[in-house]
C-alpha cells in the first residue's frame, strides 16, 4: 500500500506540473493577444495587415524566412512605418513558434512520465489482489477451452466442425503452457489442426461440411483415400489424430484429480500405451516416451495450466483448476465417443503406424 501512495502522490504532481506549464503557456499567448490588440489601431489606419488580423493560427501557417524578411526591408527603406511592421510580423512569427515548439515538448514529457507512473501504479495493485481474484485472471485460457468443448457435441451425438476446430484451437494454446513435456503433443496436434481447417475453410462457402460426417464425406467424394486408408494430408487424417491426442490427454488429466494415485510421468506413460502406441512406428515410440519422460509433479502441472508459478499456488486455486480439468475430462469423453463412431461409420478408421 505504500508503494501505491507514493505512486499516487507522483501522478498529483505531474498534474500540479502540467497545470503550471498551461497557466506559463497561457500568460505567453495573453502576451501575444496583447500585442495583436495593439496593432489593432494600425489595421484600423487601413493598412493591410492580414497576419494579425488571422491570429496565433495565421502566424502559424505564415513563417518567412529570415532572407525573404530582409529582402523586404530593402524594398521599402523610405517607408519606416513599414520597416516596423515587417520587424513586428517577423518578431511575431519567431515568438508563435517557440510557442509551440516548447508547448509540445512540455506536455510530452509529461504524458511519458505520467504512463510510466500509471504502469507502476497497474502492476502494484495487481500483486496486492486476493489469490482468487488473480486466479481467475490466470486460468481465463481453461475457462475458454471448457467453453468451446461444451458447445461441439450437439444432441449429444452429431459434432459441430466448425466449434470442434474452435476448441481444438484453443485447447492448442492451452497445451503450449504445459512446458517441454508437451511440446511434441502441441507441435503434433498443431500440425493436424492446419489440415482440417484447410478442408473447412475451403468449403465453408458451399454450406458443406457443418458436422463431422458430411465434412468426411467430402473427402470420400473427392476420391482422395482408398477405404480406410487416408490420404497423409487430409482433414480425416488430421482429425483421427487430433482425436487420439485428446483420448491420451483425457487419461493424462484424470491423473491430476486427488484421487488419483497416479504420478503424471507414469499417467502420461499409461496414456500413451493405451491411445497412442498402437499406431506408432519404430521412430516415434523412441521418441514420445523420451518426450514424456520429462513430465512435471502434479502441482507443477497444475499451476502450469493455471497461469501461475507453483509458488504461488494455494490450496483454493490449486482445487479451483482441478475442478476445471475434471468438468474438461467429463465433456470429451462423450465427444471422443461419437467422434470415433463417425469414423468407424464411414468406414474411415485407419489403424496403420506412421
Amino acid at each position: 500500500m505504500i508503494a501505491i501512495r507514493r505512486i499516487i502522490a507522483s501522478l498529483i504532481s505531474e498534474l500540479h506540473r502540467a497545470r503550471k506549464a498551461t497557466q506559463r503557456g497561457v500568460i505567453k499567448l495573453g502576451f501575444v493577444t496583447i500585442v495583436l490588440l495593439a496593432g489593432r489601431t494600425l489595421t484600423e489606419a487601413h493598412i493591410t495587415l492580414p497576419f494579425l488580423r488571422g491570429g496565433y493560427t495565421a502566424l502559424s501557417s505564415f513563417k518567412p524566412s529570415t532572407r525573404e524578411h530582409t529582402q523586404r526591408m530593402r524594398k521599402n527603406p523610405s517607408n519606416p512605418l513599414m520597416f516596423r511592421l515587417e520587424n513586428l510580423q517577423h518578431a511575431l512569427n519567431v515568438l508563435g513558434s517557440k510557442i509551440h515548439s516548447e508547448t509540445n515538448k512540455q506536455w510530452s514529457d509529461i504524458q511519458s512520465h505520467i504512463e510510466r507512473e500509471w504502469s507502476k501504479l497497474a502492476s502494484s495493485v495487481l500483486k496486492i489482489l486476493p489469490a482468487n481474484k488473480q486466479g481467475s485472471l490466470g486460468s481465463r485460457q481453461l475457462d475458454e477451452v471448457l467453453g468451446s468443448f461444451k458447445s461441439v457435441l450437439r444432441n449429444g451425438r452429431e459434432v459441430e466442425v466448425s466449434q470442434l476446430l474452435k476448441a481444438c484451437r484453443a485447447h492448442l494454446t492451452l497445451v503450449k503452457t504445459g512446458g517441454s513435456a508437451l511440446k511434441l503433443v502441441a507441435k503434433d496436434m498443431e500440425n493436424n489442426l492446419s489440415k482440417a481447417e484447410a478442408l473447412y475453410h475451403q468449403i465453408r462457402s458451399t454450406n458443406k461440411g457443418k458436422d463431422l460426417t458430411s465434412l468426411l464425406e467430402v473427402e470420400r467424394e473427392r476420391g482422395i483415400h482408398d477405404g480406410n486408408v487416408l490420404q497423409d494430408q487430409s482433414a480425416a487424417m488430421g482429425l483421427l489424430w487430433i482425436r487420439r491426442s485428446l483420448a491420451f490427454q483425457m487419461d493424462l488429466y484424470s491423473s491430476l484429480m486427488p484421487s488419483s494415485a497416479k504420478s503424471p510421468a507414469d499417467a502420461a506413460m499409461e496414456a500413451y500405451s493405451t491411445h497412442l502406441l498402437p499406431f506408432h512406428g519404430w521412430m516415434l515410440q523412441k521418441i514420445f516416451p523420451l518426450s514424456l519422460s520429462q513430465m512435471p509433479e502434479r502441482e507443477v502441472f497444475i499451476a502450469k495450466f493455471g497461469g501461475r508459478d507453483v509458488k504461488d499456488l494455494t490450496e483454493e486455486y490449486e482445487q479451483e483448476i482441478v475442478d476445471k480439468l475434471r468438468d474438461l475430462v467429463a465433456t470429451w469423453e462423450p465427444l471422443i465417443g461419437a467422434w470415433k463412431r463417425d469414423f468407424e461409420t464411414m468406414d474411415m478408421e485407419d489403424v496403420r503406424k506412421v
